[in-house]
């Protein structure tokens, strides 16, 4: 008795003290996915363990859903269908291949979904950094990439050319970011910060007018290890994610390809851009055109944001590399309140 009588003191001790926690506190925690990193951070009457189970539920979703690196996910089992017969898929795989196609349509395919022939070859080399990248591949791999070639409806993947195959990398974690962000609106989250593989989405304010702060590093920085920032802004229900060439790469030929190349002629860029970063409304929408203005460049991306109005108020921010090895920076509509 002795033991049922302090077994269940300590339970209402425990229930006292979750009761006492100051609903404006901010809670946080971590973990790993997609080969990479996640972290939350919120304020409310939650607790971790409520908001850990939803997030990690939708990661485990996004992961049997688009993770090129398990068989038995829906985008491995699609690229395998070496046919044009429709493809049954989940509303979610839907959902994430249509905002790719239109994003590839507005961006004129600089950014492609079916762009995965030519990573596979790119991925190959930079595993061999004497590797010699054949011509004649490249090309018959180009000949597979066309966003035109896929289309989604009732419910099922559409190929018009049986050996297409896709990859949705560039959006998967914005997609994933927003979906969690949907998840923690219906279980009354007041205010949250997302980061899902260095992608970020906030809602809310951590403190009455007291905004989440975010950073873009100075990538400068970044390739030596540290976090020094070229830019802080508040982010209220908005997404901030960044595309950059500094953190992976390869060498073949003896010259240096970053990974985000053009998909339209599967070759690097030299437009000199060193990172991108874009705010948007949407996490995915963020992230897949951060991709496309690296291959766009400055001048090209200037003139394409203001024509995506669709997708609400896109702002993004271009560091050009100079000569001397410093950085330019060029802003398009980049906020004010930036620091």
């Amino acid at each position: 008795m002795v033991v049922v009588k302090r077994s269940l003191c300590w339970l209402v001790l425990g229930l006292l003290a979750a009761c006492a926690r100051d609903p404006r506190e901010i809670q946080r925690f971590v973990g790993q996915t997609m080969g990479s990193s996640y972290e939350v951070k919120f304020v409310g009457p939650q607790s971790v363990d409520a908001v850990r189970k939803v997030v990690e539920k939708e990661l485990a979703a996004v992961d049997l859903a688009f993770s090129k690196w398990r068989e038995d996910s829906e985008i491995s089992r699609c690229n395998r269908q070496a046919s044009t017969a429709p493809f049954v898929v989940s509303e979610r795989f839907a959902k994430v291949l249509q905002q790719a196609l239109e994003l590839a349509a507005a961006t004129d395919g600089a950014f492609d979904p079916t762009v995965q022939p030519l990573l596979a070859i790119y991925r190959k080399a930079k595993q061999d950094p004497a590797h010699h990248l054949d011509e004649q591949e490249l090309q018959a791999a180009r000949e597979r990439v066309d966003y035109r070639r896929v289309s989604v409806h009732e419910g099922a993947v559409h190929k018009a050319r049986a050996d297409v195959q896709l990859d949705l990398d560039g959006l998967v974690a914005g997609a994933c970011a927003d979906a969690i962000a949907a998840e923690l609106d219906a279980l009354g989250v007041p205010a949250f910060y997302l980061e899902i593989t260095g992608e970020v989405f906030c809602r809310g304010e951590k403190a009455p007018g007291v905004p989440w702060v975010i950073g873009v590093i100075d990538p400068t920085s970044d390739a030596q290890g540290e976090t020094d920032t070229v830019s802080e802004l508040p982010l209220r229900n908005r997404s901030l994610c960044t595309s950059g060439d500094y953190r992976n790469g390869l060498v073949a030929d003896g010259k240096f390809f970053h990974h985000v190349f053009d998909p339209r002629t599967g070759r690097s860029t030299d437009h000199g851009v060193v990172s991108v970063s874009v705010l948007a409304d949407r996490a995915a929408i963020a992230d897949g055109l951060g991709t496309a203005l690296m291959v766009l460049g400055p001048e090209a991306g200037a003139k394409l944001l203001p024509t995506l109005k669709q997708h609400g108020a896109l702002q993004a921010l271009f560091l050009v590399a100079n000569g001397d090895g410093s950085l330019r920076r060029v802003e398009v509509g980049w906020p004010a309140a930036a620091r």
